[in-house]
């Protein structure tokens, strides 16, 4: 018979509130907020800057074809693709403070009720909790910047960045609080200590 691992701790409140912020932020802010320009709607943009951009034509998407990729416009392609990210980025968020993010649930199979390796989810956590961090850190610079120097060329206006920044630096905070909480939950436990013996 296989004999199951323990049942994970639940995670602290604290924890519990990070990781629903974790994946709220991109799957019912971040995703939302973009699901109008992938289809070509300048929301909260300038039409025409908008419009060369979406069409591969605009600063920001390099030397893409107008044709774009797969038979979508380069901007439709981008976003899209950032769209996918952010949902598999909110699943990743919400397995840190659930059951079958330390224990693979019933319908997986081969691996059923197995641990999960902690580097398995981890490993994305921390690198995208450094790519939004990093991202983030930059941000003051370029507001500083655009105040300075506005652009020509923005694409979006200052109500869409207001709308999109807090989704943001609340996703950038909140993923690796969760995180840590997940790696504390799921270490290996130290050496147990003797009964009878004392600290020195």
């Amino acid at each position: 018979m296989t004999r199951h691992p323990p049942a994970p701790a639940p995670p602290p409140t604290w924890a519990r509130r990070a990781g629903h912020v974790a994946w709220i932020a991109p799957v019912l802010g971040f995703i939302p907020l973009h699901v109008p320009w992938i289809l070509g709607i300048p929301m909260f943009a300038d039409p025409d800057r908008f419009r060369e951009w979406y069409h591969g034509r605009g600063p920001g998407v390099g030397e893409h074809p107008v044709d774009g990729f797969l038979g979508l416009p380069a901007g439709a392609f981008y976003l899209g693709l950032l769209c996918v990210l952010a949902g598999l980025g909110g699943v990743l968020a919400l397995g840190l403070i659930k059951d079958w993010g330390v224990v693979f649930p019933h319908w997986v199979p081969w691996l059923r009720g197995r641990r999960v390796p902690p580097w398995v989810p981890l490993t994305p956590t921390v690198l995208g909790s450094a790519l939004m961090i990093g991202y983030s850190a930059t941000l003051p610079w370029q507001f500083a910047a655009d105040l300075s120097e506005p652009g020509r060329e923005d694409i979006f206006t200052p109500t869409g960045v207001l709308i999109g920044l807090p989704l943001l630096l609340a996703w950038t905070f909140a993923l690796p609080v969760a995180g840590w909480s997940y790696y504390r939950r799921t270490r290996p436990a130290g050496p147990v200590a003797p009964r009878g013996s004392r600290a020195n």
